[in-house]
């Protein structure tokens, strides 16, 4: 029974992995894992006579069993003493609080016979995530388990009598009882694949008259160097042999293994993944007056160079803050609260599952997160691009701008006082984080303007953009050589033609077979029926050119937004080439 002296809110408490010791009635837990399967599952409200009858027939049943198979081992283990850390009831554990969970969408027969391969894959992205997500959600804390606590809490609050009260309060702590074992349960399940035995300590506390030894001239000496080694030595056996791996090989990699640590990154990063979300919110601007509070305080600190200090305070004062004010029952509600409600920002990948389901996650992550990674992702790849090209001197007159630029740095970082140096280095921090990365975020298409990596190593070339640029300079070359031929054949023929013709190529538009007729100045396309002229366009009306990844095709959008498409042609790449270096247009590398 609950202690009378105990609270509502000191029940709502005791949510994080607890000390060794956090309970009121811990003898009451201990035992309770002995009890029946049967009853362990029920809430004390049905019948008792039900359960005496279902025991009896279980009794029967297993000699029954040994009668007739006396040699058969029977498959129900027998306690003898409690179980640690029991599992946890298996129930629903997608009870929801606020919103009903959301529906799984299936393929219908339809798609299936219309794109059966996209649907099979389809499925089985689904699948996979579905898996992911039963790992992420139900096998430490389920959402169901949180919604049971909250509403038992609830019953705690609004019981109407003492004896209700009583037996809500103990309900409330059988539930954290069972959070307690979930979180154990799952580490020693999912993480803990193999355990050694400690090497035992076996290096007793040195003593100093160990270690005299008398000398030639019979004086008696302590041999302290060898003292010390000894003292060394068993600190660190006493003290730091947890820390000791006695297995010195690397670990053998295995599928379960590497399972195992991504789990663990995964879900040990979830504090963090919130922390980042917050952070982007402040450097957005999301909500001005917030970040503008920020702002000021970080200039104040700035001004006072105590923005180092300030950050080891304000670490200091999470830790404390953990510890004097532990999330309770309400907190829990409001994380559900946002789990459930889609209108809501997923702060971490487990609310993302709660609130788009098991099999819609992935996509929800996708349409949400796929886009601005795929952009950091081509960012990085540039950047680690453009900065080979400067050690190898793709640009020589660019790689030379740089290196004067740090040189300059090397000598403002030489001259420079440290603590000059620490405060603008916090300054430009200030700078890139209130200033350039909301530019950046909310304006996309300005980020490498606002990029300071990009304005030491402006105008180096990442490989595509020295590739386009080798192409055009060879095309030139190609045409100049061309036109000379042409004036050496025909001397008095002065007019400089500089269009040339890149060939034509089979292929479709639309439902129409034809022929495209390529050159320097644009493209056209001619039926191969009549020999009409379907359309023509010029590259200079040329805003977009994009390779078509199915049917081996091109696709051209003009200025006025209109779309030309091509398909089936055999030398897409090579044509894509000859366009981009003998157009002379000024490209530009979007994907």
């Amino acid at each position: 029974m609950a202690e009378e002296h105990v609270t509502t809110e000191q029940l709502s408490e005791g949510l994080d992995r607890a000390p060794y010791a956090v309970y009121h009635n811990a003898d009451r837990h201990l035992i309770s894992p002995l009890q029946p399967d049967d009853t362990s599952s029920t809430d004390g409200s049905g019948d008792g006579r039900f359960h005496h009858l279902s025991a009896k027939l279980k009794h029967v049943k297993k000699k029954t069993n040994l009668l007739f198979h006396p040699n058969k081992a029977t498959d129900e283990p027998t306690a003898t003493v409690p179980l640690l850390a029991p599992p946890p009831v298996t129930q629903d554990q997608e009870d929801r609080l606020f919103h009903d969970a959301p529906e799984q969408k299936r393929p219908d027969i339809k798609e299936v016979f219309k794109n059966p391969i996209s649907t099979v894959q389809s499925v089985l992205h689904g699948a996979s995530g579905a898996k992911f997500a039963e790992t992420m959600d139900n096998q430490v804390i389920s959402h169901g388990a949180e919604v049971r606590l909250v509403r038992a809490y609830d019953e705690l609050k609004d019981a109407p009598s003492k004896e209700r009260k009583v037996k809500a309060a103990d309900n409330l702590e059988d539930l954290k009882k069972a959070r307690q074992d979930s979180f154990v349960r799952w580490t020693l399940d999912r993480h803990v694949l193999m355990v050694r035995r400690a090497p035992p300590r076996t290096i007793p506390w040195p003593k100093p008259q160990d270690f005299r030894v008398k000398a030639d001239d019979g004086k008696i000496h302590t041999q302290w160097t060898d003292y010390g080694h000894h003292l060394l030595r068993y600190q660190i056996e006493h003290y730091g042999d947890r820390y000791i791996d006695a297995n010195p090989n690397l670990p053998t990699p295995s599928e379960e293994a590497l399972n195992t640590t991504v789990e663990r990154l995964i879900m040990t990063s979830t504090p963090y993944q919130m922390l980042l979300m917050k952070v982007r919110h402040v450097y957005r601007w999301d909500d001005p007056s917030k970040t503008a509070k920020y702002l000021a305080a970080y200039t104040l600190l700035w001004a006072f160079d105590y923005i180092s200090g300030a950050a080891i305070l304000a670490l200091i004062w999470l830790v404390l803050k953990r510890r004097l004010y532990p999330p309770t029952l309400e907190d829990v509600r409001e994380e559900i609260k946002r789990s459930e409600d889609v209108n809501f920002t997923a702060l971490n990948i487990t609310q993302l599952i709660e609130q788009h389901g098991s099999h819609g996650w992935t996509d929800a992550l996708r349409q949400d997160l796929g886009p601005w990674l795929l952009l950091q992702l081509e960012d990085l790849a540039n950047i680690l691009e453009i900065w080979r090209n400067f050690y190898e001197w793709r640009e020589p007159r660019r790689t030379t701008i740089t290196l004067v630029l740090l040189s300059i740095l090397w000598l403002a970082i030489t001259v420079v006082p440290l603590h000059l140096l620490i405060k603008i280095s916090q300054f430009n921090f200030g700078l890139v984080f209130f200033g350039l990365f909301p530019i950046a975020t909310r304006y996309p298409q300005y980020r490498l303007l606002a990029s300071p990596m990009k304005w030491l190593f402006w105008r180096v070339p990442t490989d595509a953009e020295w590739a386009i640029t080798r192409l055009q300079v060879e095309a030139q070359h190609r045409k100049d050589a061309m036109r000379q031929a042409d004036l050496d054949q025909n001397p008095d023929h002065h007019e400089k033609n500089s269009v040339v013709s890149l060939g034509k190529y089979h292929c479709t538009s639309g439902s129409h077979h034809g022929d495209l007729h390529v050159n320097s100045d644009g493209v056209q396309y001619i039926s191969a029926v009549r020999k009409n002229l379907l359309w023509e366009l010029l590259f200079e009306n040329v805003v977009l050119m994009q390779k078509v990844s199915t049917g081996d095709g091109l696709r051209f959008v003009d200025t006025k937004d209109v779309e030309f498409r091509v398909a089936g042609l055999k030398s897409r790449n090579e044509i894509f080439t000859q366009i981009v270096g003998y157009s002379g247009i000024r490209w530009q590398v979007s994907g």
